[in-house]
Order: structure tokens, then C-alpha cells, then sequence
């Protein structure tokens, strides 16, 4: 398509995606207005050269056009990152909240804690007479304790005061080593049940010390942890603060685009600029209520993705629209100057062929009656060797070319035209995006005239206008005129010529 400018790499940001070189590129620049990226001569703009007309064109489609599409990408990402963020909160600390609630929210790591304790007990040197029941009792007591407050007086493993008695009394006669080893703790069981709940308690006080230090720090989020299975071996992954900090930086995003606009497509949506406001007002019922529906209507952040999107769509469509707009006309100009190139091409064929067969009807009686006078007998046949070698030499070459750019033209015409009716006609995103990557993909892939090039055909066409006209003229002048009969062959002034027919058309 004419000729391209030299970066024709569809450099795109992935598949099915939209490319650097497409019309979020400077390179869209080239289909603005007819005259935005053309130096203009004259003694009123003296400075008005090359270099300043290129950079105030490329500046003016990005302060115009892209700046604003950038704006919205920018509030779309930006909205992203803070429902990310704000939903990961809720759910990100093995389904639960990241940040402290109440003391339940400590419970699975105690109960884990105190499964290890039973575990260790069963599996250390305890007595095997009790060493299953007393782990199985400080279980149970933790349940109780925890799960039914007040039945933790409730006798955990002595059933009968039978029991107990035999206990006590034992099954053979008390001496000092057995009533020793009845007197240390770990010698009965009830000592025993004391001691390793005592050593249970214990870690779940460290733990319920550590752990309120860390959401301390963390200004009242957790950190993120390994996943050892003892909550008391765990290490920090990420502190607390780290989070509650990021968090934070996202709530206030919104307000901060807000606050730091200076152009009117700067200014990002309500519901982003909002979320702060609406955090601190509770009108949505704490962080908890920005991911849940709201009276029948999406969540809060699922309406604020939707209306940055939506504004990136938008702005989009009336960038695309802007080109579109832009390059329809430049096609237009660049089409325009080709039918005329075509147009002035055909006459010049015509007036020649028209030229010819005037010559024949010079040049076949002048020859017919000189022949006569001499009685030489001619077979006449005439033919369009003249005009054709011109046509051939001088016009189908520079015709060839034209029928070619011309018809990529109307092409790319119907494509734009079909593209602004994508664009315009339709409320569908994904139809809407189709459109927006097609046009994308011409840009990038030079599938369009530029405004350039639109110059440069009407300069040609004014160029081929009059060199066509000269040609015919000379050419007209060169037949009737010349004393050279093969190049004068239409002169039949010249009596060389008439002999020169005789010649070849003697029988």
C-alpha cells in the first residue's frame, strides 16, 4: 500500500490483544487530519517546518486522544488492584478474614494447638496404665471449656468413687516407694492430666501472646504464615503491617486520582473516587460490605470494576471514532487523487486512440491516390501500433500502480466504514472490543493510508495531470509534424511518408 513507513512489526501485548503500533501508539498520529502532519510552505508560517509539524502533530493526538484512553486504562487497573485487595483481605487467611474480629477468630489455631498436645502426650514416656485416658481427658476438658461453658466441673475420667478409691488405695500394700511414686505428679493420673494440661494451657497462652503482638504490629491484621501444622512453629511469610499498609494505600487510591486530576479526563468515577468515604461513613457496613450485594444490586466493588470499565470503553470507542473519523477522510483525499490520476490516465488513451484514427483517415487517402497515379496495387490495413507503444511505454506502468491503489483504497474505506458502524451500533463490550483490535491491527499493519500519503497522491495527481496533458500533446505534435517519417507517420504533408506507406502496404 503505497509505501509504508519502515517499523511495520505488529509489536502487541499478546494474543488477541491490542498492539504498541495500533491506535494507542503514536503511529495513529499518521491518520489524523489531512493537513496535521504536513509541513506547509508560505511567507505566513515561516517556522511551520517538517520537524515542528511532525511533533505538534504526535502531540496533539496524545494530549487529544490517548491521554484520555490512558486516564481510564489507568482508573480500570487502579480499580482492579483495589477490589483485589480488598477481597483478599476477606478471605485470604484460609477463608477468613485477614484482620482481627474477635477472639474467635483465634480458635482454629488453639484448637490446633491443643491437638498437639494430646498428640505429644500419647505419643511420649506417660505411664501405660493411663496414657490414653489422660490425653483423652484434656481433649475433653478444652471442649468443655471452650465449647460448653459450664460443664468444665464435670468429673473428666473418674466415673464411681469406687474408682477413685482404688485409685487412692491401689491394688497392694503401700510402702514408701510406692506412696513416693504416688506423691509425684506424675506417678497417678490425675497428676498427670494436671501436668500435661497445664504444658497445653501454657502454648496456648504463648501462642495467644505471640499472635496478639503480631496483629499489634500489624495495626490489627494478621500476617501471612507458613503452613506448619503447629501453629507455634510457624514463621512469618509477610508481616502484618505490610498488609494492613497496602490495604490502606488502595482504599485511598480513588481519592488520590481524584484529588490529583488537572484535566477533565482525568477525573475517574464516583464509586472509585468514593470508597474511602464510603469505608469511613459506613454505608456499606464495614470492609465485609464491599464485597457483598447491596438491596438486589451487585457489590460495591463489582459496580466500581464495571464503571471503570465502562469509562475505558468509552474512551476507547471515541478514540477509535476520532481516527476512524480522521482516517475516513485522508482515505477519502488519498482515494479522491487516484480516480483522478486514473481518470486524466484514461483520457490520455483516449485522445490517443481518437488521434490515431484521425491520422488513418489522413493518411489512407493521401496514400490510395498516390498509389493510384503510380498503378501500384496496396492491400491497406491499418493498425494501433502507434498509440499502443505509447500507452504501453509511458501510461500502463504508472495505470498498473494506480488500479492498484486504488482499489486498496476502496478497501480500506469499506473497512473503516464497516468499523464505524461496529463501533456505533452496538452496546456489546466484547463487539465493541472485536472492532476496537481490527482497527488496532490496520493501523499497526499499515492497512491504511496515512495523511502523507493522501498529500502526496493529490501532489501527484497535479503532477500526472499535467505531464499526461504534455505527453499527449507532444506525441500528437511528434505524428503530424515530424520530417522523421517513422516518427512523423501521420504528416502527410511529407512525401517520405506517403512512399513510407506505399512501401508496406504494396501488393
Amino acid at each position: 500500500m503505497g509505501n509504508p513507513p519502515g517499523n511495520t512489526t505488529n509489536t502487541t501485548s499478546g494474543g488477541g490483544g491490542l498492539s504498541r503500533d495500533g491506535i494507542f501508539g503514536c503511529r495513529a498520529a499518521q491518520y489524523a487530519n489531512i493537513g496535521t502532519l504536513t509541513a506547509i510552505g508560505g511567507v505566513y508560517v515561516p517556522v511551520n517546518d517538517a520537524a515542528v509539524t511532525l511533533n505538534t502533530g504526535y502531540l496533539v493526538y496524545k494530549e487529544c486522544v490517548l491521554d484520555g484512553v490512558v486516564s481510564a486504562i489507568k482508573n480500570d487497573i487502579a480499580a482492579g488492584l483495589q477490589s483485589g485487595a480488598i477481597r483478599a483481605v476477606e478471605t485470604s487467611r484460609g477463608g477468613n478474614r485477614q484482620y482481627y474480629t474477635n477472639r474467635e477468630d483465634l480458635r482454629p489455631d488453639i484448637d490446633a494447638i491443643i491437638v498437639e498436645a494430646v498428640s505429644s502426650a500419647k505419643a511420649g514416656t506417660l505411664c501405660s496404665a493411663f496414657k490414653d485416658r489422660v490425653p483423652t481427658a484434656i481433649a475433653r476438658n478444652y471442649y468443655k471449656t471452650t465449647r460448653a461453658p459450664g460443664d468444665e466441673n464435670i468429673c473428666p475420667f473418674i466415673t464411681t468413687e469406687a474408682e477413685r478409691e482404688a485409685m487412692v488405695a491401689g491394688s497392694q500394700a503401700v510402702n514408701w516407694s510406692s506412696w513416693s511414686n504416688m506423691y509425684d505428679p506424675r506417678g497417678y493420673e490425675l497428676g498427670v492430666y494436671y501436668l500435661e494440661k497445664n504444658r497445653a494451657e501454657a502454648q496456648v497462652a504463648i501462642y495467644d501472646y505471640d499472635i496478639r503482638e503480631q496483629i499489634g504490629w500489624g495495626n490489627g491484621f494478621f500476617p501471612v504464615l507458613d503452613n506448619a501444622q503447629n501453629p507455634l512453629s510457624r514463621r512469618v511469610l509477610t508481616p502484618g503491617f505490610n498488609i494492613a499498609q497496602s490495604l490502606q494505600r488502595m482504599l485511598g487510591v480513588g481519592t488520590d486520582i481524584l484529588i490529583q486530576a488537572d484535566e477533565i479526563d482525568k477525573i475517574n468515577g464516583s464509586l472509585q473516587a468514593g470508597l474511602q468515604s464510603s469505608l469511613i461513613a459506613d454505608t456499606i457496613r464495614g470492609l465485609t460490605g464491599f464485597s457483598r450485594s447491596q438491596n438486589g444490586q451487585p457489590s460495591y466493588l463489582d459496580r466500581m470494576s464495571a464503571e471503570a470499565s465502562s469509562a475505558v470503553r468509552a474512551n476507547a470507542v471515541n478514540a477509535a471514532l476520532a481516527i476512524l473519523s480522521a482516517a475516513r477522510q485522508v482515505e477519502t483525499t488519498y482515494k479522491n487523487a487516484k480516480e483522478a490520476i486514473a481518470a486524466a490516465l484514461t483520457d490520455a488513451i483516449t485522445k490517443l486512440r481518437q488521434a490515431e484514427n484521425t491520422c488513418w483517415g489522413l493518411v489512407v487517402p493521401a496514400v490510395r491516390d498516390k498509389a493510384a497515379n503510380q498503378g501500384v496495387s496496396l492491400r491497406i490495413a491499418t493498425t494501433t501500433e502507434f498509440s499502443q507503444k505509447v500507452i504501453d511505454e509511458q501510461i500502463q506502468p504508472l495505470a498498473t500502480v494506480t488500479i492498484r491503489d486504488l482499489r486498496a483504497s476502496e478497501q480500506a474505506l469499506n473497512l473503516i466504514n464497516q468499523l464505524i458502524a461496529s463501533v456505533t451500533n452496538t452496546s456489546s463490550a466484547a463487539a465493541q472490543r472485536a472492532a476496537l483490535e481490527r482497527l488496532d491491527s490496520m493501523v499497526a499493519n499499515n492497512q491504511m493510508h496515512s495523511a502523507s500519503e493522501a498529500n502526496t497522491a493529490q501532489k501527484q495527481k497535479d503532477e500526472v495531470t499535467t505531464a499526461i496533458g504534455t505527453l499527449v500533446t507532444e506525441t500528437l505534435k511528434e505524428w503530424g509534424d515530424s520530417e522523421e517519417p517513422e516518427t512523423g507517420w501521420c504528416n502527410v504533408n511529407n512525401e517520405a511518408v506517403i512512399d513510407m506507406w506505399i512501401d508496406r502496404w504494396r501488393i
